[in-house]
């Protein structure tokens, strides 16, 4: 059997329905991409806090016990506060790349270069001169 064949049969049998194509356009992409930023940040910055709060206990904890290791986890903890901080930051910066186009100054060529023949460049150049006089 041919591959068509083959295909028509498992259309004919598998009864498939083509599913409708949805479009989304632009503007719902960025106010998903806002909504998931603001939701992120609220998000980080609940733990920042529950964060702040855990290193206080932690120091107290530190303090009191004097145990090497009660001041390896404050350290740490304090490095992943620093961390998330940093992240919040980062967040923002993501934002202004997803919602915001970039802008273009123009097309700027500085180094234009012809690769061809001198025969065809003196025929470039004709044909621009004849386009300019008929203008």
């Amino acid at each position: 059997m041919a591959k068509n064949e083959i295909l028509n049969a498992l259309e004919k049998n598998l009864d498939i329905i083509e599913k409708p194509k949805t479009e989304v356009n632009k503007g719902q992409i960025i106010n998903d991409t806002e909504n998931d930023i603001e939701y992120s940040r609220e998000k980080m910055k609940e733990l920042i806090g529950q964060s702040s709060e855990a290193i206080n206990q932690m120091m107290a904890l530190a303090s009191e016990s004097e145990h090497p290791r009660a001041f390896e986890v404050l350290s740490n903890m304090i490095k992943d506060a620093s961390q998330m901080s940093q992240d919040l930051v980062k967040l923002q910066k993501v934002r202004k790349d997803i919602t915001q186009e970039k802008e273009s100054s123009g097309n700027t060529t500085n180094n234009a270069l012809f690769v061809g023949s001198t025969a065809e460049l003196q025929k470039f150049l004709k044909n621009k001169d004849i386009k300019n006089v008929t203008e």
